[in-house]
């Protein structure tokens, strides 16, 4: 399978601000949990906020090159059979792109249209 160049990470306003702050982001409740960070390919992130993250007003959507982070990276099978992108490894701050601030509308939210062509 054709892996993707670019893999994202949304964050609530309050996780952006620690990572900012920190440089480091060793993940969300649900990330430690789990023992690695959630990402999510590009065609999968509308699916992922509409559902993890309808209760905010808005999140920080956060690019990152997948070679970068390539040594601790594995695509599994997780949601509806398909394959999502986990980080086994703390990300910094060094493998963000582009980031985004997007709105929900009722908990509904639309992707950048920058984002949406890549």
């Amino acid at each position: 399978m054709k892996r993707d160049a670019y893999i994202y990470k949304a964050l609530t306003s309050a996780q952006w601000a620690d990572f900012q702050a920190n440089e480091v982001f060793k993940g969300s409740p649900v990330d430690l949990a789990d023992g690695y960070i959630h990402m999510s390919r590009a065609a999968q992130l509308k699916e992922t906020l509409d559902k993890w993250y309808a209760d905010q007003t808005e999140v920080v959507l956060l690019q990152i090159e997948a070679e970068t982070v390539a040594a601790d990276l594995k695509y599994e099978v997780s949601r509806g059979g398909a394959e999502f992108p986990h980080l086994f490894a703390d990300l910094s701050m060094s493998a963000v792109g582009q980031v985004w601030v997007v709105s929900s509308d009722a908990g509904v939210y639309t992707l950048p249209e920058d984002l949406t062509a890549n």
